[in-house]
């Protein structure tokens, strides 16, 4: 549950701050900035646009965390899945050899009786 608010607040979160830059920049298009406040003014601009590249990676809900935690998920399931295929070998093969011998068996008992 947790887990799931964390997320939550991410998305909103992200959301929130590109809604901010797109409304920062209609605010630029209709009103000019005095000269006095430019400067703090672009660095504030500045610091927000950096930003947007990972606002929108969290929006479309692909975070690093995320990423990296699936890509080691992903390696362990691939080495389990090493490990069940060898085992899965082993089995068919003591099953084949488990075969052969009640063959043999059969074949003896078979002989025998006659």
């Amino acid at each position: 549950m947790t887990n799931e608010r964390k997320e939550l607040r991410h998305y909103l979160g992200a959301s929130g701050i590109f809604v901010l830059i797109v409304s920062l920049l209609l605010f630029l298009s209709f009103v000019e900035i005095p000269p006095v406040n430019k400067d703090l003014f672009v660095a504030i601009v500045g610091t927000l646009v950096s930003s947007l590249g990972m606002v929108v990676y969290t929006i479309i809900g692909q975070q690093p965390d995320e990423v990296n935690k699936l890509q080691k998920k992903n390696e362990s399931l691939t080495s389990i899945n090493d490990q069940m295929e060898v085992r899965n070998d082993q089995l068919e093969q003591m099953i084949i050899d488990m075969q052969k011998e009640m063959i043999e068996k059969l074949t003896e008992l078979k002989s025998t009786k006659k």
